[in-house]
């Protein structure tokens, strides 16, 4: 989606030989196999119905984050009142930590049969894991090794609403935020 070069160490699928934009109608073969695993495991088990409603639901949150991010960072436009904290956490929250975070153990009391709504507290901290998770992702775009962190970081090249731009624009006068 961000056009970059690596991922997770590996070139990212979409520049793979003879993929391209192929690398789309993967994503959804992809994504439409989850229904198809989670039947074929849980179907017969009492909350598989919640299971698949959980996985449903952080599927949206997850492409409602992508959405944040990608319409708070049109290309060749540099409107610079969009990057604020409410905004930022919102991104990474729907985009990150739900499914990066939340849903493994969301997962888990499913499958043991509890109710989500008694775990609210343990939903908040593992949206704030994610959430740091991202701000130091964002710290490693810029400042990490490639060869660590296996991809080159381009956030702020790509004028991403990231934790460091939205930090330094806090700190900036207004001729700073000039530059």
């Amino acid at each position: 989606m961000d056009g970059s070069l690596t991922r997770r160490g590996q070139p990212c699928w979409f520049r793979m030989p003879k993929v391209g934009f192929i690398a789309v109608n993967d994503g959804v073969l992809l994504r439409n196999h989850i229904p198809r695993i989670l039947k074929r495991h849980f179907r017969e088990k009492p909350y598989y119905v919640d299971l698949l409603d959980l996985f449903n639901e952080v599927e949206f949150q997850t492409a409602s984050g992508q959405m944040l991010d990608l319409i708070t960072t049109h290309e060749g436009e540099k409107d610079l009142s969009k990057y604020k904290m409410p905004v930022y956490r919102r991104i990474v929250q729907y985009k990150t930590a739900y499914y990066s975070f939340y849903l493994p153990v969301a997962c888990a009391l499913v499958m043991s049969g509890e109710n989500l709504e008694n775990f609210i507290n343990v939903k908040n901290i593992l949206i704030d894991m994610g959430t740091y998770f991202q701000v130091q992702d964002d710290y490693l775009d810029c400042f990490g090794d490639p060869q660590v962190i296996g991809k080159i970081g381009t956030d702020i090249e790509d004028f991403k609403c990231s934790w460091l731009v939205v930090q330094a624009l806090e700190r900036a006068d207004e001729n700073e935020k000039k530059i």
